[in-house]
């Protein structure tokens, strides 16, 4: 083989061995990776029944879930639209300072204001037509007078007294007394203490007849006293004290003690005697 022919771009390898069969696999031409992860045959399609309840459970990316049970009803949801439409309202700068009227608004609201300029001041125009030629819309009133307190003849009270009359209190018990048994029939109120009157017919029971053993009682007020203070607390000021040995030993050892010396560590400096027969560092 020449130099020409390797430089050129036609140069193949020359084959020492052609009857040798060529080690590795021979890949077909065009398989690539697309074409290796791509199906061959379509994928078996999910019916319809199953696939609502498989979209409830597992729906697909991007998706709203829809219950199995409102899979096949039409959408409005989305379409709905609840409440009414809020108008703003018109701003504080518009009221302060409102835009220049024109001549044509001017005179309309002349013409909607004229029937108002005819009326005299504190009476009532002529409102419309319909009214009955026999009434007279400018001395003709309708409603009842409300007449005015008189102190004179006290026939009409103020609501100061009403809710706080002028009565001494024999009067205003004399009054509650009285009408105490309307109360007792339409509301049930009755007086503190008062019983209720069932309406027995016996001939052995009466209504002021009471059942039970009296409860000794006494308005000194001994028996509450006596369930305030119990017998154990008491008896705790006239008991003897108890004080463990240990916070003894602690208090004697801490507390300087009446005619003697405070010495903390007065025990640390009672040390026994060396037994025969070993050497201390003191003996050494």
């Amino acid at each position: 083989m020449s130099l020409t022919e390797r430089d050129s771009s036609t140069w193949r390898p020359r084959d020492p061995f052609p009857n040798i069969r060529a080690a590795g696999k021979l890949v077909p031409v065009g398989d690539t990776t697309k074409t290796c992860l791509q199906e061959i045959t379509p994928g078996a399609l999910t019916p319809p029944v199953v696939r609502k309840f498989v979209n409830s459970a597992r729906p697909p990316i991007g998706t709203v879930r829809v219950f199995h049970g409102k899979a096949n009803d039409p959408d409005t949801a989305s379409t709905l639209v609840h409440g009414v439409n809020t108008k703003s309202s018109i701003n504080a700068g518009s009221v302060i300072n409102p835009a220049p009227k024109t001549r044509f608004q001017e005179r309309l609201r002349h013409l909607h204001e004229i029937n108002y300029q005819k009326a005299p001041l504190g009476r009532s125009g002529v409102q419309g037509p319909g009214l009955p030629s026999w009434l007279d819309s400018e001395k003709t009133m309708f409603g009842v007078t409300t007449l005015q307190c008189n102190k004179k003849t006290s026939l009409y009270l103020t609501g100061g007294e009403v809710i706080n009359p002028p009565k001494t209190t024999h009067q205003v018990k004399k009054e509650a007394d009285e009408g105490h048994q309307l109360y007792v029939r339409s509301h049930g109120s009755y007086f503190v203490g008062e019983r209720v009157d069932r309406k027995y017919n016996c001939s052995h029971y009466k209504r002021d007849s009471r059942f039970g053993v009296p409860t000794p009682h006494f308005n000194d007020g001994r028996t509450i006293s006596r369930s305030l203070r119990w017998p154990c607390d008491s008896l705790m000021h006239n008991s003897a004290k108890l004080v463990s040995k240990r916070c003894d030993n602690f208090r004697e050892k801490t507390q300087p003690q009446t005619g003697k010396v405070h010495d903390p560590i007065a025990e640390t400096l009672n040390v026994r005697a060396p037994s025969a027969g070993l050497v201390t560092p003191n003996n050494a």
